[in-house]
């Protein structure tokens, strides 16, 4: 296993999350804090003197806030950024742009303010352990022009899209509404459909068994391939869905090129893991796109069946 440590970025406006974040970052040995930053001017001018593996950014900031700041530098720099921020929820406006901006994952701040912090402290170096493992260099932006008013951000503004960070699932029967994952590399984004009641259900995998961390299983069923099965079709159950007439279609499960060691190594071990569970519920796999080096965005739409990728280099495809 390699003892290369992750050089971390924090970008945030307020002192007492920058001090949480560095402090409770920090004591994993693997993770250096190389840097802070109170804007995302001052972040961008510190990039090539840092060489940051991987960036926390907040999105509410003055001067540059995060969208400018994922806006100019993804033209220029492929680092993988995790957003946390009190204004990306999962139907967010803002969430959506932060990841068609190339942004890799996000973490909502917790409601009780920044000293609630120290409790997604744990969650986010999962998270940063993972985005530096990643191979990013494919998702290079193009600069384009964002209106915004100056250093001023739309807090409410929601879309027809539910963004699945990892570990997140979401199970709807809305009509048209999207389940999305934006760019998947050694995770797997297994989808299961429910023609006959209009539902659908979706889940971004991590890790293939919850019997590595109880605690997480229970409060994010969806970071676990077994978890994330079961716990999607009792909800589906639920809402009327007959397990019988239930199929599933998957993708990702890639291999990493950054090489952090066993760990991380798992692309293919997620895709047998997601499919244990299935074959045991009876539930069929209908379609999959698994394995290569590539990353994949998929997703899925309420009263659709098919199940749609997207490469930049390799265009749009579906299974």
């Amino acid at each position: 296993m390699t003892n290369k440590r992750i050089k971390v970025l924090i970008v945030d406006d307020q002192a007492l999350v920058l001090d949480i974040l560095q402090k409770g970052l920090s004591r994993d040995p693997i993770i250096d804090i190389v840097g802070t930053a109170t804007d995302g001017q001052l972040a961008l001018n510190q990039l090539d003197r840092l060489k940051p593996d991987v960036i926390v950014l907040d999105m509410e900031m003055p001067r540059m806030n995060g969208i400018q700041f994922l806006n100019q530098m993804m033209p220029n720099y492929t680092i993988p950024t995790i957003v946390l921020s009190a204004l990306t929820h999962k139907d967010s406006k803002l969430t959506q742009q932060a990841f068609e901006l190339g942004a890799f994952d996000f973490l909502p701040k917790p409601q009780g303010g920044a000293r609630e912090l120290p409790k997604l402290i744990v969650q986010l170096l999962t998270k940063i352990r993972i985005a530096a493992a990643q191979d990013v260099t494919q998702f290079r932006k193009p600069e384009r022009q964002i209106e915004l008013p100056k250093n001023e951000l739309d807090r409410n503004a929601k879309t027809n899209q539910i963004i699945l960070g990892m570990g997140a699932f979401e199970v709807t029967n809305e009509p048209g509404k999207t389940l999305k994952i934006f760019a998947l590399g050694s995770c797997v984004g297994v989808a299961l459909f429910c023609p006959s009641k209009g539902v659908v259900a979706m889940s971004h995998v991590v890790l293939p068994s919850s019997t590595t961390d109880s605690d997480k299983a229970t409060s994010m069923p969806g970071y676990f391939a077994d978890t994330a099965i079961n716990t999607m079709l009792d909800k589906m159950q639920s809402m009327g869905c007959d397990k019988t007439k239930i199929f599933a279609k998957m993708a990702g499960g890639a291999k990493t090129t950054v090489d952090l060691g066993d760990y991380f190594g798992i692309g293919q071990s997620n895709a047998v893991a997601v499919k244990a569970p299935l074959l045991k519920q009876g539930v069929r796999v209908l379609a999959e796109d698994i394995g290569n080096t590539y990353s994949r965005t998929v997703h899925v739409v309420v009263g659709d069946n098919n199940y749609y990728l997207l490469h930049p280099d390799k265009g749009k495809w579906q299974i």
